[in-house]
C-alpha cells in the first residue's frame, strides 16, 4: 500500500500556463491557500470548474478518486497538472444547480401556485422531488463505497442538485480516501453536523461515519417526504444515527428500499 507521501509523488502532473489557456467568468470560493473558479478556455464556451491549490495543503487522494470513478451522480473528473507558477490544478465537470441546503430552503418557502383562481398544492411535487433526490444520493454512496472509496465529507454543501433536478452530484472531493488507507491517515476536518460521535471524538472516518451522515441527510428532508413515508423511515434514521455503527449499514439499506428506485 502506497504511503500519502508516495502517493503525491506519483500523480504525473501535467504543466498549464494557466492565464493564457483560461479565462475566469467567476470565482466560486477562494481561501489563503486555494482558489476554486467557474472558468472555460480561450474562444470556447463549455464551462468547468477549475481549484487551484498550494500543494502542500492538497490530498493527492483526490485526484485517484476522481480518477477512479465513474458515475452519473459523481463530479466528472477532467484533468490535472501545476500552474507556471507550481500552483496544482484539478479541473472537473460544471453542472448548473444549487446545493441541498438552498434546494431545501428554496422547497419549503415555496408557495402555492395558482391555478383557474384556485391555490395548488404544491406539496407532493415536493415529496416526489425529495424521494427521487434522497435515494439517487443514497446509491451513489454505496456505489463508492464498493469502489473502495470515502467522501469525506458528506454534507449539504457538497451535495449539488441540478437546476432541472435530473442529476444529484457529489462534489468537492478533498477530504476523500481510500477505504483501506483511511485508518492511517489524519482525522478530517468535520462539518461538524454531519460528523458521527467517533469522528468529533478524534476517529478516522469509516463507512459507518458516513452511514451516520447519510441518516443526517435524510433527516434534513424529512418533513419533505409523504407523510406515510415519514412514519416509516423514522424508526431507521433513529438507528442510521445511533451510537451503534454496526445497525447504520442495514439502517440505510432500509431507508433506500423504503424511498424506491429513482
Amino acid at each position: 500500500m502506497l504511503r500519502f507521501e508516495d502517493r503525491w509523488k506519483a500523480l504525473r502532473f501535467n504543466r498549464l500556463d494557466f492565464d493564457k489557456k483560461y479565462v475566469i467568468d467567476q470565482v466560486l470560493s477562494q481561501t489563503p491557500r486555494s482558489q476554486v473558479l467557474l472558468t472555460r478556455r480561450r474562444g470556447g464556451k463549455r464551462q468547468s470548474v477549475m481549484k487551484l491549490s498550494d500543494p502542500g495543503t492538497f490530498n493527492p487522494q483526490e485526484i485517484e478518486c476522481l480518477r477512479a470513478v465513474n458515475h452519473p451522480g459523481i463530479v466528472s473528473y477532467l484533468g490535472h497538472g501545476l500552474t507556471k507558477d507550481r500552483r496544482l490544478w484539478v479541473e472537473t465537470e460544471y453542472v448548473d444547480g444549487v446545493p441541498l441546503s438552498a434546494w431545501r430552503g428554496n422547497a419549503n418557502s415555496q408557495p402555492a401556485e395558482t391555478q383557474g383562481g384556485q391555490g395548488v398544492d404544491t406539496a407532493p411535487t415536493i415529496a416526489i422531488a425529495a424521494t427521487t433526490i434522497l435515494s439517487r444520493l443514497i446509491e451513489v454512496v454505496q456505489y463508492l463505497h464498493c469502489c473502495g472509496w470515502l467522501h469525506g465529507d458528506l454534507s449539504p454543501q457538497n451535495i449539488l442538485i441540478s437546476t432541472n433536478q435530473h442529476r444529484v452530484l457529489l462534489v468537492d472531493f478533498e477530504r476523500a480516501r481510500s477505504i483501506h488507507s483511511a485508518a492511517t491517515m489524519p482525522p478530517r476536518k468535520h462539518s461538524l453536523a454531519y460528523a458521527s460521535p467517533w469522528e468529533i471524538d478524534g476517529g478516522t472516518t469509516t463507512e459507518a461515519c458516513e452511514h451516520y451522515a447519510l441518516g443526517k441527510l435524510v433527516s434534513l428532508l424529512l418533513d419533505s417526504l409523504e407523510p406515510r413515508m415519514r412514519i416509516d423511515i423514522k424508526p431507521l434514521l433513529d438507528q442510521a444515527t445511533g451510537a451503534k455503527p454496526d445497525l447504520r449499514v442495514a439502517a440505510i439499506r432500509q431507508i433506500s428500499q423504503r424511498l424506491g428506485t429513482p
